[in-house]
């Protein structure tokens, strides 16, 4: 891969600017004659009327009403709600905006993946360079020529959009200092950001850091970390050069937003725009963003950068919330509940309905990030300590729901009734979402139990023996004028609206729970709904589906689909900086959130990091992802690529691949794998 990545001034809007990061502190670098640099922080959080499930809202109550009136819309009005106005949420922070001289504005901004530094250079030839430190939340600029006269201070309760919405709230405006801003936090620490000049420049930090740190040391130890890091991560070579680039840069944001010296990353990581308020709270979205987030990074080689969100999911106050959940639910003590928008805390942002409570898979995707990183590291005490503990607690979770006859009774197939509004139900009888998710979590368990050497819970086993794979829908073939059974959303429910969540194909993908070498049967099911999948189109796509599309793609052996679909998705959802953003550039071959789409770049843009993390998990894949103990090489690359090539990516057992399409290399360290090409 190359060194370095260049883009050109101007940089017209935050998230084209070149992203800065430290896994918790956050720069956005941009502009046009000014030198603009947008900040944020992780956790930086309004924690404000934060929601959890209501000790009433037995999982019994919404059995008891389906088996009456079946999964109606009445069904979501059984939930006690608290009477709360707004939610938790990010808080937008602001920019600085540093000036020049007339006519000496900014050029080119040159980013060194190797030792973290970004260097821009002016119209008169100076040179200014910018360094995010690790372990504190300080940004350096270096002006050794003296090039900058000024800074305006734009905090974002300057901006319309942010400033109606606090006032919505309730906050105050924020304080202007002589140097920043102060953030007065209604039930919160107050949050300060400074540009303090410097003899060397300036020196942006957040309540008072590097201060009283040593600049040099700092920088030389952020260039040594990342250049450990760019030596030993994965990279992948395709014969499109836009791609490579692509590809690499979209490495180093996942990387920087996810450093294992900060915070856990949600929708937009460390990175928020100053012009409005944080979109969906800003918050954990785990029904699937967070997971796309971190989803690649084991194979990566960036396994210590999960390590974030696992302190943040075994804190004490988002076990609580976990726990306190279950015991709502079920009455039990020794379960999790993970609901699908949370704080920091675990808290939900936002409602209480059957979206936010009936998806355990919310948890048991979540699961296999701790299975992935015990699979890549081999850390058994990590196993012991944290991976079972959090799996178990999940299953338990799934175990409750469960009847007589191992039925999951009332549950959702993440947001399906959201994307057809025309349904009268709004969840169903065994999902075939939930079945793939908690037959992975059984044979994963039963894994574990045994390297730990612990006993079993007998119900796992009963589980792989009585749970089937999916729910099957009788469908119809108008080509081959026959009928056909396909995997169901649930019981009764086809597949009859274009629909983002790829949930009911989670067998595939991402709970991989089918056979090795699946039956006739199942091979048929699954060609069936792949095709009916297809047929009922894209056009309601977000920039996240598309990468889980094309893992799917990659994994049902249709190699031509994957580079077909992101040559279209990079059109729609990546900008001129090279940023995935959440609403199409354009309306025209995807119509999701069509009346945002025409709104103003300035001050509507959306990044989110899961298409980041989601575009190089579906990569990776289509050069080579484990089942079992296959390893299955190029089952995504078109046949008319004649050279590609993957360096270093890890497997699990600690091996290393790298492979082209003429040379196959695993190091002494990995799996005695069946490859399969």
């Amino acid at each position: 891969m190359d060194r370095t990545i260049t883009f050109p001034f101007p940089l017209e809007r935050p998230h084209c600017g070149v992203p800065l990061a430290n896994g918790n502190f956050g720069a956005l670098v941009w502009g046009k004659e000014n030198l603009c640099v947008t900040i944020n922080q992780s956790d930086l959080w309004d924690h404000r009327n934060g929601r959890l499930i209501d000790s009433r809202d037995r999982y019994t109550n919404f059995v008891e009403y389906a088996s009456v009136n079946g999964c109606d819309h009445g069904m979501g009005k059984l939930f006690h709600r608290e009477d709360l106005y707004g939610s938790p949420h990010r808080m937008a922070v602001g920019r600085f905006e540093f000036t020049f001289a007339p006519g000496n504005c900014p050029v080119t901004a040159e980013l060194d993946y190797f030792s973290g530094k970004l260097k821009i250079t002016l119209a008169g030839g100076g040179i200014i360079e910018l360094c995010l430190v690790l372990k504190e939340n300080v940004l350096y600029l270096d002006d050794p020529g003296k090039n900058i006269t000024g800074v305006i201070l734009k905090p974002a309760s300057d901006f319309p959009q942010v400033s109606d919405f606090l006032a919505d709230r309730g906050h105050e405006k924020y304080e202007l200092l002589s140097d920043g801003w102060r953030i007065p936090m209604p039930g919160d620490p107050d949050f300060t950001v400074r540009a303090v000049k410097t003899p060397y420049g300036y020196r942006v930090s957040s309540n008072g850091a590097g201060e009283d740190s040593p600049k040099e040391s700092s920088i030389a130890e952020t260039a040594k970390w990342w250049n450990s890091v760019f030596s030993k991560v994965c990279t992948i070579t395709t014969p499109d050069s836009w791609w490579n680039k692509f590809l690499s840069f979209q490495t180093w944001k996942l990387a920087a937003a996810t450093a294992p010296f900060g915070k856990a990353a949600g929708l937009q990581g460390p990175w928020h725009e100053e012009y409005q308020e944080a979109k969906w709270s800003g918050d954990y979205h785990f029904n699937v963003n967070v997971q796309m987030v971190y989803g690649p990074l084991c194979r990566l080689g960036l396994h210590e950068h999960l390590l974030p969100l696992f302190d943040m999911i075994e804190s004490s106050a988002f076990q609580e919330s976990m726990k306190h959940n279950a015991r709502s639910l079920f009455g039990v003590e020794d379960a999790l509940w993970q609901t699908h928008a949370v704080d920091d805390r675990g808290i939900q942002c936002g409602g209480i309905s059957c979206g936010a409570v009936l998806d355990p898979a919310c948890g048991a995707w979540t699961a296999l990030l701790y299975e992935d990183y015990f699979r890549h590291t081999g850390d058994k005490e990590f196993l012991k300590e944290r991976a079972y503990p959090y799996i178990y607690g999940i299953m338990r979770g799934y175990e409750e729901m469960l009847d007589k006859d191992f039925n999951i009774p009332v549950a959702i197939s993440a947001e399906y009734a959201s994307s057809n509004q025309n349904m009268t139900t709004i969840a169903g009888r065994n999902p075939s979402y939930q079945l793939a998710a908690i037959r992975r979590l059984a044979a994963t368990l039963i894994e574990f139990a045994q390297i730990l050497g612990v006993p079993e819970r007998p119900v796992w086993r009963q589980i792989l023996a009585k749970v089937p794979h999916f729910t099957t829908v009788g469908g119809y073939d108008s080509y081959a004028r026959q009928n056909e059974a396909r995997i169901a959303i649930w019981e009764n429910q086809d597949l009859e609206v274009c629909h983002r969540h790829h949930s009911h194909l989670g067998c595939i993908w991402p709970f991989d729970s089918l056979p090795e070498e699946p039956s006739e049967e199942i091979r048929q099911v699954v060609e069936n709904s792949i095709t009916h999948w297809i047929s009922m189109g894209m056009g309601k796509w977000s920039e996240w589906c598309m990468p889980w599309a094309g893992i799917l793609y990659t994994r049902t052996g249709l190699n031509e689909a994957p580079m077909q679909l992101f040559n279209m998705w990079k059109d729609i959802f990546v900008n001129e900086g090279l940023s995935v953003v959440y609403l199409p550039r354009m309306l025209s071959l995807i119509a999701h959130r069509r009346h945002d789409i025409a709104k103003p770049k300035e001050d509507h843009e959306i990044m989110q990091l899961d298409g980041t993390g989601g575009i190089l998990d579906a990569f990776i894949q289509m050069f080579a992802y484990t089942k079992g103990s296959q390893l299955h090489l190029f089952k995504g690359i078109p046949a008319k690529w004649q050279e590609f090539e993957i360096r270093q990516l890890r497997l699990p057992g600690q091996g290393l691949l790298t492979a082209s399409k003429g040379k196959v290399e695993l190091d002494p360290g990995a799996v005695n794998w069946e490859i399969r090409r």
